[in-house]
């Protein structure tokens, strides 16, 4: 028992002197790091080959340019899936040949697919336009604009032109005043 007592002192003390090393050698090595003498100059800077001397600008030479405001940059249309722009080219065919009750058909298939593009609404309001449905045109020609980009002022103009059209022909001469000023206005 006695034996078991000193194996543990000895194994305590072991372990005592092991942590008081360790102890020792991080102080040794903190002062170390802290003894950095910071008095030191900083390190020159050499020069390298300077660029030419800038020639003199005689002050009368100078000419400012009156402001010209940027040009509107043009707006770009998201391109449509291949299925939209396939049935919307079979559109436009079957509307040349005369085909109007079948271009419908093929534009409101691809209105199905993409139901918030606004030039498939405002083709569809060209053909109703074509057909004489004035009242549909309004209607299509509004759905086109209220999904249009507000910087898409072309297609927004052909659908004001459209619904002023329509309004004339539905005997509002007020309306499609109100609409040939709107599309005006976006031109």
């Amino acid at each position: 028992m006695q034996g078991e007592e000193t194996m543990k002192d000895t194994i305590g003390l072991w372990r005592l002197a092991w942590r008081a090393g360790v102890f020792a050698a991080s102080v040794l090595v903190l002062a170390g790091c802290a003894g950095v003498n910071r008095t030191d100059r900083p390190a020159q800077v050499e020069e390298r080959a300077t660029s030419a001397p800038r020639p003199s600008v005689d002050d009368s030479d100078v000419r400012i340019a009156a402001y010209t405001p940027p040009a509107r940059p043009r707006y770009a249309r998201p391109v449509p899936t291949r299925a939209v722009a396939v049935l919307m080219r079979k559109a436009d065919d079957q509307s040349q040949q005369g085909e109007l009750d079948a271009a419908s058909i093929s534009l409101e298939r691809a209105l199905r697919i993409a139901p918030d593009d606004p030039v498939l609404w405002h083709r569809l309001a060209e053909v109703r336009m074509v057909q004489q449905r004035h009242d549909l045109v309004v209607q299509l020609a509004a759905k086109s604009n209220a999904l249009t980009s507000p910087r898409d002022h072309r297609l927004l103009s052909s659908n004001w032109q459209l619904i002023a059209r329509s309004r004339r022909a539905l005997g509002d001469a007020t309306g499609a005043r109100e609409a040939e000023r709107r599309a005006a206005a976006l031109r």
